[in-house]
């Protein structure tokens, strides 16, 4: 009787446990949420300091642009959705990762329109489970980075090997290109604006900013993760980055009250040779093209001159 009783508190602490797993999993990784999709969606929780407006009309400006439907397969069988803003006198091709919960066109509703106008091929490359690309579960960079090198493979089967790659990132989409930048072409230029180091110093300090001790949530996030999506998170930029041959652009906000600027100094400090650094002081998250548009467009442009 008493190994009944024993048993069965142990299950329904086991039980207890999962469902605790299963709901940090469905807080922090899997997608999309209601809303999520809606290119219009503005973070309540950033400082936009007055730019909601000029956000909206670049967005609906590029929603009037045509585009073309690219799909490619993931390593592990995902359907992945990409816009393409097809330029046939150019070579050059710019493929763009969104956000965490974030939409392409939303994300890169500026960027996008300056690369068109610098005479390239874009792609908006939806990351999995965002969009209308296949998958319910982000991983931080995990697998996404491997989803990176699958677009360039797809553009240069599709184009040829004579053709130029840049490959963008904002937020997720910016720590996701970094590490995947060890894998690429050293011709490959990378651009990333407000990347972080590493997926448990993001989610560390996402848990830190909700109060909640991350010595304590990390461990059951990388577990929930685990089980829920069959992914570890165990990378780091630093890492990649120091392995790179890429001439990596990387953009942050002084301010940036989601991802810390000192993340992306830490990574730049990985490979100053090949790394150049660039701050917007007093700027929040992934809002550096909203507050200050003409110094963005022209430390790109010098950038992709190099």
């Amino acid at each position: 009787m008493l190994w009944i009783i024993l048993g069965s508190v142990l299950g329904g602490l086991l039980i207890i446990f999962l469902i605790t797993l299963y709901c940090i999993y469905k807080y922090i990784f899997h997608s999309p949420r209601k809303g999520q999709n809606n290119d219009f969606r503005i973070e309540p929780s950033l400082d936009y300091q007055g730019t909601k407006e000029y956000l909206k009309e670049l967005i609906k400006k590029l929603r009037e642009v045509p585009y073309e439907d690219l799909w490619i397969k993931s390593y592990d069988g995902l359907k992945l959705h990409g816009l393409f803003y097809r330029n046939d006198k150019s070579n050059t091709f710019i493929l763009m990762f969104n956000g965490y919960r974030g939409t392409a066109r939303s994300n890169f509703s500026g960027s996008a329109i300056d690369a068109k106008n610098l005479n390239m091929n874009v792609v908006l490359c939806e990351q999995r489970a965002h969009g209308i690309s296949d998958g319910h579960s982000i991983t931080f960079g995990r697998k996404e980075q491997y989803d990176v090198c699958a677009w360039v493979d797809f553009i240069k089967e599709k184009w040829g090997n004579s053709i130029k790659i840049i490959v963008a990132g904002i937020s997720m989409g910016a720590a996701t290109v970094l590490l995947a930048s060890d894998k690429l072409d050293p011709e490959i230029k990378i651009i990333a604006d407000c990347p972080y180091s590493s997926q448990k110093d993001v989610i560390s300090h996402m848990m830190k900013v909700m109060k909640f001790p991350p010595k304590l949530f990390w461990p059951l996030a990388y577990l929930a993760e685990i089980i829920f999506a069959h992914a570890r998170l165990k990378d780091d930029a630093l890492e990649n980055v120091s392995k790179s041959k890429c001439k990596i652009l990387i953009i942050h906000g002084t301010k940036d009250s989601v991802v810390p600027y000192k993340m992306s100094e830490r990574v730049y400090l990985a490979n100053k040779d090949h790394v150049q650094y660039e701050l917007f002081e007093g700027v929040d998250h992934g809002i550096c093209y909203l507050r200050d548009t003409p110094r963005y467009k022209k430390i790109i442009e010098e950038f992709l001159k190099e």
